[in-house]
């Protein structure tokens, strides 16, 4: 009987053990396949009310907000972006001679960078302004300064005091620069930068001002820069850039300044700048420009200044010229044109310089050019005109400077020319002119008298 019993409770505690087995085995189960449900590719969330054995609601959220966090790319601080600014402007130390410049307190210090001569910074301590000028810079511009993400404006222009030159930033532009989209104005004028103008440039869509003009950039004119919708300023004047000036651009419509004079520019003047209608001041001179001057020039309503002198331009003097009423200055000296000066050329009213020597011009002096009451200079020395010296020049009240010589004028002088109440000099010599000056000049011209070409005072 006891050996019956005993295998009764061997029996019992082995029912007993392997229930509580099987218990184990199905919360584990559960468990796995919960948390299979919880990190499975659908995204399925947990309901708000449930929990995991031995953890609690809030750890579960602090686990899955820290999952989160981790999971999602840390975008770049603003800490990190000024030490990149930091870093290009150190490489624009180190490459121009920082030790040797004229002004560089806090440059290379701890000091926050708006501390550092020259820089400017906005409210992230991001690099705005970079303002060099006249700084003894000697060196190359760093390709870093392409990483100045918000700079809006670039400074590295130099000067000169008693013909020594100040800075000597040499090199080439590097491409670079064409990253820095928030750029307003580039200036490196004055430099002995070499090489040519980067086409990169043309990406810079919010550039103003471009002033390059000064150094020894050499090669074409990028077409690129026609990309420059906001462009209002382009000098690219007294360098040795050649080939023809870029159609493109004439699609530069908030153009107002447009300077390209004194390199070694060739082919014609391209009809397509007539369309720029803001542009206020047009330099072409000193180049190896041919052909006519398109008339469609005589579209620019706004311009005041208008210099092709010294190059190779033949043909006639469009009349559409006389279109450009607020014109002040207008020089064609030095060129091949031929044929009359035209007499619409009296309608510019606002003229103060108007110079046309040393070409081939033909026909009389116009009449209408005394119509031309704010003139202060009149150079048509140098050609072939005839006839008589009109005498509504005498109209000409704030004339200073009067140059006729070596033409073919003939007859008197005109007696109008008493009138002249501010003439200080005044050039006949070298034609067939007879007659007598005005008595009232001797006393107010500044000038040899061998330039009246023998003729007396009366």
């Amino acid at each position: 009987m006891a050996d019956i019993t005993r295998n009764l409770i061997l029996i019992s505690l082995a029912l007993i053990l392997s229930i509580a087995l099987l218990a184990c085995g199905g919360d584990e189960a559960s468990e796995a396949s919960a948390n299979d449900r919880a990190t499975s590719p659908s995204g399925t969330e947990r309901g708000a009310g449930t929990s995991e054995p031995g953890v609690t609601l809030e750890s579960s959220a602090t686990s899955e907000a820290t999952t989160e966090a981790a999971s999602e790319p840390i975008p770049a601080s603003d800490w990190t972006s000024a030490e990149t600014d930091r870093e290009a402007l150190i490489a624009l130390y180190n490459a121009t001679g920082g030790p040797s410049w004229r002004y560089s307190w806090g440059w290379l210090t701890d000091e926050p960078l708006d501390e550092w001569y020259g820089v400017t910074t906005d409210n992230s301590d991001r690099v705005v302004e970079l303002d060099l000028d006249f700084n003894y810079l000697r060196g190359e511009i760093p390709p870093e300064l392409g990483n100045l993400a918000n700079l809006t404006e670039l400074r590295l222009s130099r000067n000169q005091l008693n013909g020594e030159i100040l800075t000597q930033v040499g090199g080439e532009i590097p491409p670079e620069l064409g990253n820095l989209a928030n750029l307003t104005e580039l200036d490196l004028s004055y430099t002995l930068l070499r090489g040519e103008i980067p086409p990169e440039l043309g990406n810079l869509a919010n550039l103003t001002y471009l002033d390059l003009s000064d150094t020894l950039l050499r090669g074409e004119i990028p077409p690129e820069l026609g990309n420059l919708a906001n462009l209002t300023d382009l000098k690219l004047a007294r360098s040795q850039l050649s080939g023809e000036i870029p159609l493109e651009l004439g699609n530069l419509a908030n153009l107002k300044d447009l300077k390209l004079g004194r390199n070694q520019l060739s082919g014609e003047i391209p009809l397509e700048l007539g369309s720029l209608a803001n542009l206020e001041s047009l330099q072409l001179e000193g180049n190896q420009l041919s052909g006519e001057i398109p008339p469609e020039l005589g579209n620019l309503a706004n311009l005041t200044a208008l210099y092709l002198n010294g190059n190779q331009l033949s043909g006639e003097i469009p009349p559409e010229l006389g279109n450009l009423a607020n014109l002040t200055s207008l020089n064609l000296r030095g060129n091949d044109l031929s044929g009359e000066i035209p007499p619409g050329l009296g309608n510019l009213t606002n003229l103060e310089s108007l110079q046309l020597p040393n070409n081939e011009l033909s026909g009389e002096i116009p009449p209408e050019l005394g119509n031309l009451v704010n003139l202060r200079d009149l150079y048509l020395n140098g050609n072939q005109l005839s006839g008589e010296i009109p005498p509504e020049l005498g109209n000409l009240a704030n004339l200073s400077n009067l140059q006729l010589p070596n033409n073919d004028l003939s007859g008197e002088i005109p007696p109008e020319l008493d009138n002249l109440a501010n003439l200080t000099w005044l050039s006949l010599v070298g034609n067939q002119l007879s007659g007598c000056v005005p008595s009232s000049l001797q006393g107010q011209l500044d000038m040899d008298l061998s330039e009246l070409g023998g003729l007396p005072f009366c």
